[in-house]
């Protein structure tokens, strides 16, 4: 079954030159991820990173069991409490993937094989002496120009790059060319150009750094302005229930759960597809953020349906009113990689 979710939602990049930002725009939050864990999750640093774990375990069990089991694991999830459940519908192997998913020490969960349809969603699309993951960045070509933030610094056949959303590229047909989109600080300093990238499916675009400002990019931090950075050690892939945080320049971190996977989202006149969904605020100049589990990377800010806010906190507001909270959509890192043979991200 196919649904369409009733969502109003706005360009999370901001216009970067031209027309001066509105006034009520949110500047730059100076908040402590344990301080955004604490507000929008109630978790400590210590049981944030205790689920990233359990969701990692999760999904490496997922795996074989999709192939050992293939007709009866309907999915998998963490449950309110963290705990990890593998969700199993009726199949021939029911009874050897339920004692299995036992011995790995998760709890089974059982769901009709109609209980799992794939939604798609509507929704619009998000736009110092060293440059981590979360920095704001403005792509221009000719007069157009998009503001957005960095997602994670990593390599390409081993040249130094970024790793952002394709939406933040206004000429991203020119990517890879002469004429492809320059890529500034937000102090307008040059930092590279956008190499390739896409906007359909999978939004991501790849930033190729000049040379005289590469050994900024050499780490793998993520950060917000005034906050400790988090050092990125790896990729994970999504799992419903799994706590995550996002890093943006306009919002800094904001946190929440993984809600659905492997989505098919409707972005004005494109789609985005595969993609992970949170229930995280997010506004213009988010987009390309990262989105992270525990010290691990889960995917780039995509689309949200409260970037038409000035601020997260109006957000809530009207999701108090209307009964509809925010949504993040993601593009997953595990698939930015597989698009790209050669990219790796910075890890420790």
């Amino acid at each position: 079954m196919r649904v369409r979710a009733a969502v109003v939602a706005v360009l999370l990049t901001s216009t970067a030159l031209g027309t001066a930002p509105a006034a009520t725009a949110q500047e730059p939050v100076a908040v402590t991820l344990a301080d955004a864990l604490q507000r929008d999750l109630g978790l400590t640093e210590f049981d944030w990173h205790q689920r990233s774990a359990v969701a990692a375990d999760l999904t490496a069990f997922a795996d074989r069991a999709r192939v050992d089991f293939a007709d009866s694991v309907a999915g998998v999830r963490l449950d309110a409490t963290g705990q990890g459940v593998v969700d199993l519908t009726s199949g021939t192997t029911l009874d050897a993937a339920r004692a299995a998913v036992l011995r790995a020490g998760f709890t089974v969960g059982t769901v009709a094989a109609d209980d799992a349809p794939q939604a798609t969603l509507s929704a619009t699309s998000i736009a110092d002496a060293t440059s981590s993951g979360g920095d704001g960045i403005v792509a221009s070509s000719g007069t157009a120009g998009l503001r957005c933030s960095v997602g994670f610094n990593g390599t390409d056949s081993g040249a130094p790059v970024i790793v952002t959303a394709g939406h933040c590229d206004p000429n991203l047909a020119a990517a890879g060319t002469s004429g492809a989109s320059q890529v500034q600080g937000l102090d307008g300093s040059p930092l590279g150009t956008v190499a390739r990238g896409s906007l359909d499916g999978h939004d991501w675009s790849v930033v190729r750094l000049n040379d005289d400002v590469a050994d900024r990019f050499r780490n793998n931090d993520i950060r917000v302005p005034g906050a400790a950075p988090l050092d990125i050690t790896g990729v994970a892939e999504p799992v419903v229930g799994m706590p995550v945080c996002k890093a943006g320049a306009t919002t800094g971190f904001t946190c929440g759960t993984v809600t659905a996977v492997g989505r098919t989202v409707d972005v004005g006149a494109r789609v985005l597809r595969d993609a992970v969904v949170t229930d995280i605020c997010a506004l213009q100049g988010d987009s390309g953020g990262p989105l992270v589990s525990g010290t691990l990377a889960v995917g780039v800010s995509s689309a949200s349906n409260v970037g038409q806010y000035g601020q997260c906190a109006v957000a809530d507001a009207v999701a108090f009113v209307s009964g509809t909270g925010p949504q993040l959509f993601a593009t997953p890192m595990s698939k930015i990689l597989e698009d790209n043979p050669g990219l790796s991200l910075r890890t420790s």
